[in-house]
C-alpha cells in the first residue's frame, strides 16, 4: 500500500535532489526540465543517469542508479522506454528512492500489452510504497515551494507563484491553461499533470491542494473520474474552505470520449452522470479553456458576493442592451434601482439620461461626479456586484483614462460589494499591470466575463445552501 498522506505528498511535491534516469544531451525532455528549473531559480540539484556519458548538459553524470550519492536523492524522473521501466524502479527501490515521476509513454494508452505493463508497474510500486506520478505525463511545477519537476516546453510567460492550483490529466492541454492563467491571474501554486494515473491520481492532487494554504482556487482539465466517492468527500472539504473547483471535463460527445480513452487509457464515463454530480457537489463546469481562465481569474482576486443583484454602469445605451441580453442568457439578475437611488442619481446625470439598471451615464456623464454615481449604486441594497465602465489607460500620461478609472479604484477597498470594471476598449499591457497591481479583476470580453460572473453568483448561492445544511456559519469559515 502506498502512503498518500499529506506529509508524503508535501515531500513528493517539494524535492531538492532529483535523479534523472535516461538523461542525455539530445533528450529534449531533460533540456526542458533544467530549463524550467532555471526559470524559477530552483535551488535544488539534478543528477543525470546515463551509462555512456561523463556529463549531461554540463552536469556530472552517473553511469547507473547504484552509483548515485547515497542518502541524498529524494526524487527520481524516469525517461527510458517502457520495457526498461520496471528494472529502473527496482534499482531505485534498492537505493531507497521512493518518489518517482514516470514520463515515458507506451502503457495503458497503447492497448492491451501496454495496460498489462502498466498494471505490473502499479503492482510493484504499491507493494514497495513507491509513490509514482504518470506514466505518460509531464510532471509538476510547485511554484509555491519554488520547485519544478516539469518537462513540458510550452508554458509561456513568467512562472509566478500565486493562489490558483491546476491539475491536468492532459499535459499539453494543461500547458495552454497554465500559460493563460499566468497572464490573467495572480499566478499558480501547484500545477500537476497526472497522465495515466497508475498510482497518483487527479483526486490525490486535488486533496493536496485543498489542504495547501497557498491555494484559493482549484482548476482542472479532466478526461475521466477515477474515484467518485473520494471526489464527493473532497468537494465537501473544498466547500468548507470556500475553495471553488473549476473543471473542464471532456467527453460530452462520443468522439470526445474516444479521444480521452485513447489518451489516458481510462474510460471517460457517462457525461450525464458527471454533469449531475458536478451540480450536486458545487463543482463549476466550464466549456473552454478561455472560460476557465476568466472564471478562475475572477475568483482568485474577488471575495464572493453577498447576493446576486448586478448593477451595470456604462456610457452607451447600445452596450446597456448588449449587457442586459448577456445577463438574460446566463441567468444574472439585473434588479431595478431603489427609489432613493434613482433620485440621488439625477443630481449627477445629464437631464436626458435615465436612472435605470443598466445605467447609461452617456458621454456627458463623465464630465464630473462619476465617483459619486458609483457610491450611490454601492449604497443600493438591491445591488451586490457593480460593473463600472473603465477606459484602459495607454500609459502614465493618459490623464482622462486615469481620471475615469480612479473613481472605482478609490472605492474598491471601501465596500464589501464587488467592483468589477468592464473595459470600453482593449486592455493594454500597461492597464493589465496597473489593475493587477491593485488586485482588481476586470472584464475585457463580455461573453466570457458574464459567464464567469454567473459562475461566481451560483457558487456563492451554493455555499449558502451548503453552510445552512451543514450548520456552519459562513463567518466561521
Amino acid at each position: 500500500m502506498v502512503d498518500k498522506s499529506s506529509e508524503r505528498l508535501r515531500q513528493f511535491f517539494s524535492p531538492e535532489h532529483i535523479a534523472v534516469i535516461g538523461a542525455s544531451d539530445n533528450n529534449q525532455w531533460f533540456f526542458n526540465l533544467i530549463g524550467n528549473a532555471a526559470r524559477i531559480a530552483f535551488q535544488g540539484r539534478f543528477y543525470p543517469v546515463n551509462p555512456r556519458a561523463e556529463e549531461v548538459c554540463g552536469l556530472k553524470a552517473y553511469q547507473s542508479i547504484y552509483q548515485l550519492p547515497e542518502g541524498i536523492i529524494d526524487f527520481a524522473v524516469i525517461m527510458v522506454k517502457s520495457t526498461l521501466v520496471l528494472d529502473a524502479l527496482r534499482e531505485l527501490k534498492d537505493r531507497g528512492i521512493l518518489n518517482v515521476l514516470l514520463i515515458s509513454s507506451g502503457f495503458a494508452e497503447t492497448g492491451d500489452e501496454g495496460r498489462l505493463l502498466q498494471s505490473e508497474v502499479r503492482e510493484y510500486c504499491s507493494e514497495n510504497n513507491m509513490l509514482l506520478m504518470g506514466p505518460n505525463c509531464l510532471g509538476f511545477m510547485n511554484l509555491a515551494a519554488k520547485t519544478t519537476i516539469f518537462l513540458g516546453g510550452a508554458v509561456e510567460g513568467d512562472l509566478v507563484a500565486g493562489n490558483i492550483g491546476l491539475i491536468g490529466q492532459s499535459g499539453a492541454a494543461s500547458e495552454v491553461m497554465a500559460s493563460k492563467l499566468m497572464l490573467k491571474s495572480p499566478g499558480l501554486s501547484l500545477y500537476a499533470t497526472t497522465g495515466n494515473e497508475a498510482l497518483l491520481t487527479a483526486e490525490d492532487c486535488l486533496e493536496y491542494l485543498i489542504e495547501d494554504n497557498s491555494t484559493r482556487v482549484i482548476t482542472a482539465f479532466m478526461e475521466s473520474l477515477r474515484d467518485v466517492d473520494k471526489l464527493k468527500n473532497l468537494a465537501r472539504a473544498a466547500a468548507e474552505k470556500k475553495i471553488p473547483l473549476i473543471f473542464i471535463k471532456v467527453g460530452r460527445s462520443e468522439t470526445g470520449k474516444k479521444a480521452a480513452m485513447s489518451h489516458t487509457g481510462a474510460l471517460a464515463g457517462d457525461d450525464g452522470i458527471a454533469e449531475g454530480l458536478f451540480r450536486q457537489l458545487g463543482i463549476i463546469r466550464v466549456e473552454s479553456i478561455e472560460e476557465l481562465v476568466e472564471t478562475a481569474g475572477l475568483f482568485s482576486r474577488q471575495a464572493l458576493p453577498e447576493g446576486g443583484g448586478l448593477g451595470i454602469c456604462t456610457l452607451s445605451g447600445g452596450l446597456c442592451g448588449l449587457y442586459a441580453d448577456l445577463c438574460h442568457t446566463y441567468g444574472i439578475n439585473l434588479p431595478p434601482l431603489q427609489e432613493h437611488t434613482r433620485k440621488s442619481l439625477k443630481a449627477y446625470l445629464p437631464p436626458f439620461a435615465v436612472a435605470d439598471n443598466p445605467l447609461d451615464v452617456t458621454g456627458a456623464g463623465f464630465q464630473g461626479g462619476f465617483r459619486e454615481i458609483l457610491e450611490i449604486l454601492i449604497n443600493d441594497d438591491n445591488l451586490h456586484i457593480i460593473l463600472p465602465v473603465c477606459i484602459p489607460p495607454l500609459g502614465e500620461l493618459d490623464r482622462f483614462s486615469h481620471m475615469i478609472n480612479e473613481a472605482f479604484l478609490s472605492l474598491a477597498g471601501t465596500t464589501r460589494k464587488l467592483l468589477v470594471p468592464i473595459t470600453f476598449r482593449e486592455m493594454t499591457a500597461f492597464a493589465k499591470d496597473l489593475f493587477h497591481s491593485r488586485g482588481i479583476s476586470y472584464i475585457e470580453h463580455p461573453e466570457m466575463g458574464f459567464r464567469a460572473l454567473s459562475h461566481m453568483i451560483r457558487y456563492a448561492s451554493f455555499l449558502k445552501r451548503f453552510h445552512a445544511e451543514e450548520g456552519v456559519s459562513l463567518d466561521e469559515w
